[in-house]
C-alpha cells in the first residue's frame, strides 16, 4: 500500500513540474492563425468607424489594413495598423477595438486568433447638374450645411481646373461666411477627369443650400454650368526682326508702356498679343543739313533693341519693368478665398526663369505660406514673348492686399 501511493505521489510531482506545465500554457498563448490553422471566427459585434471630419473635408480615401488579436472570449484584445492611411489609421483601430467574434476552440479549449482585416473607407460623390463641356466629376465631398447657418443660401463661384483635373483656383462671387467655407473646403477635395488636350477648364459654380420642412433632410444642390476652356498658348512662330513694319508714321510709334487695354476678362483667361511693329531708330542728321536730307529707307529697318523700354503685359494688374519681354498670357494675381476670408496680407517675391519656349521655371519663393501656393500657380501659368536664345532669369513681386492683387515683373538682381 506504502509503495502504491509512494508512485501515485511521485507521479503528480512529475505532472506538476515547472517544465512539465511551460510548454502546454506556452502553446495556449500562442495565437492561431486564421484561415491557415483554425477557421476564421465569424463576427458577432460589429462597430463602423466614424469618418474624421479633416479626412473628409480633404477626400481622404482608401482601404486601411488591421492586424487584430482575437481573445479566448472573443473580444479584441490588440490591434496594430499593417497599411496605413494616416488620416485614417486611428478611426480604424477605434472601431476593431469594440468588434467581437465567436469564440475559437482547438480540442475543446478556447484559443487565441490572430486575423487580419480590412477597413474601407469610401465617400459617395457629390449629385451634380453638370452642362455639357464640364468635366466629369471623379472624387469629392458634398459641401458640409453650416451647422451655425439660419435657413437657406445661395454661394456662387468661378471654379478652375488645372492640367490634372484638380481645382487650382477658386473665386466666390456670392455668397457670405459660413456657406461660403462650406462650399471652398468641399471644392479643395474635388477632382475631374483631366482635359486631354492639357487646356486650362474653368466653369461657373452655384451651390444652394437648402433646410427643408418637416422631417425632410437638408441638402445642397450643386450646378456646374458655362464651361470655358482656354487656348494653348504657344510661342509666336515669327521672329520680331521679320515682322513688316507698317508704312504710316501714326502706326510705327511705340506702344505705350504698361498693361494694353483689354476687356474685362475672368481672372485666369488667357489672351494672346499681337505682334508689335518695330519702330524705326532715329537716324542722327549732319549738323547744319536739313532733316529730309537723310534718306529714309536706305537700310532695312533694325530690330529694336528695346534696352530702355518695359515690355507689354496682356494679363490683368501684372506690370512688366525695362528688360522684361512681353508676356503674352497665362493667369492674373488673384486673392485667395482662404486669405480673403482670413484677412491675411503681404508680398511674396518669387525668382523664375524663362526658357528660349517662353515658358517659365519656378525657382526660390519668399512670403507668407498663405499666399505662397496663388503666387506659384500664377507664375507657372506664364508665356512670354522671346526672339532670344539665352534663358531669362526674372523675379516677380506680388502684392496681396484684402481684395485686390497686384504683381510686378523685373530681371534678377
Amino acid at each position: 500500500m506504502r509503495g502504491r501511493r509512494a508512485l501515485a505521489a511521485a507521479l503528480a510531482a512529475a505532472l506538476l513540474s515547472p517544465a512539465a506545465l511551460a510548454a502546454p500554457a506556452a502553446e495556449d498563448e500562442r495565437p492561431r492563425l486564421a484561415g491557415s490553422e483554425v477557421p476564421a471566427p465569424k463576427r458577432r459585434k460589429l462597430v463602423l468607424p466614424e469618418y474624421p471630419d479633416e479626412a473628409k473635408n480633404r477626400g481622404v480615401r482608401g482601404i486601411v489594413l488591421v492586424e487584430l488579436v482575437i481573445e479566448r472570449d472573443g473580444r479584441v484584445g490588440e490591434a496594430r495598423v499593417l497599411r496605413s492611411i494616416p488620416l485614417l489609421d486611428e478611426a480604424a483601430l477605434q472601431a476593431v477595438r469594440q468588434w467581437e467574434y465567436e469564440v475559437t476552440r482547438v480540442e475543446g479549449q478556447p484559443v487565441r486568433v490572430l486575423i487580419s482585416v480590412p477597413i474601407t473607407f469610401s465617400l459617395k460623390l457629390p449629385d451634380v447638374t453638370r452642362q455639357e463641356g464640364v468635366p466629369e466629376l471623379r472624387s469629392g465631398v458634398v459641401p458640409a450645411f453650416p451647422e451655425g447657418g439660419a435657413g437657406s443660401a445661395t454661394v456662387e463661384a468661378e471654379v478652375t481646373l488645372d492640367a490634372e483635373g484638380k481645382v487650382s483656383e477658386i473665386l466666390v462671387t456670392r455668397g457670405e461666411s459660413p456657406w461660403t467655407d462650406a462650399v471652398v473646403k468641399a471644392l479643395r477635395t474635388w477632382a475631374f477627369q483631366p482635359e486631354s488636350s492639357g487646356a486650362v477648364v474653368s466653369f461657373k459654380l452655384r451651390a444652394q443650400f437648402r433646410r427643408g420642412s418637416g422631417n425632410e433632410e437638408p441638402r445642397v444642390e450643386l450646378d456646374l454650368s458655362s464651361p470655358r476652356v482656354s487656348e494653348t498658348v504657344e510661342p509666336p512662330t515669327v521672329p520680331a526682326a521679320v515682322v513688316p513694319a507698317p508704312s504710316t508714321p501714326a502706326a510705327t510709334a511705340p506702344a505705350a508702356p504698361g498693361p494694353s487695354p483689354t476687356p474685362a476678362a475672368p481672372p485666369i483667361e488667357v489672351i494672346r498679343v499681337p505682334p508689335r511693329a518695330a519702330p524705326p531708330e532715329p537716324q542722327p542728321s549732319p549738323a547744319g543739313a536739313p532733316a529730309a536730307a537723310a534718306p529714309a529707307a536706305a537700310t532695312p529697318a533694325a530690330p529694336p533693341t528695346r534696352a530702355s523700354e518695359p515690355g507689354v503685359s496682356a494679363v490683368r494688374d501684372v506690370s512688366l519693368a525695362v528688360g522684361v519681354p512681353d508676356l503674352t498670357g497665362g493667369r492674373r494675381p488673384v486673392v485667395p478665398p482662404v486669405a480673403r476670408m482670413t484677412g491675411a496680407t503681404g508680398t511674396v517675391v518669387v525668382e523664375f526663369s524663362v526658357a528660349t519656349s517662353g515658358a517659365t521655371h519656378l525657382g526660390r519663393v519668399d512670403g507668407p505660406e498663405l499666399l505662397r501656393e496663388a503666387a506659384q500657380q500664377m507664375v507657372a501659368s506664364w508665356v512670354f514673348r522671346r526672339t532670344s536664345t539665352e534663358r531669362l532669369f526674372l523675379t516677380a513681386r506680388v502684392e496681396f492686399g484684402q481684395n485686390e492683387a497686384r504683381a510686378t515683373v523685373s530681371p534678377a538682381q
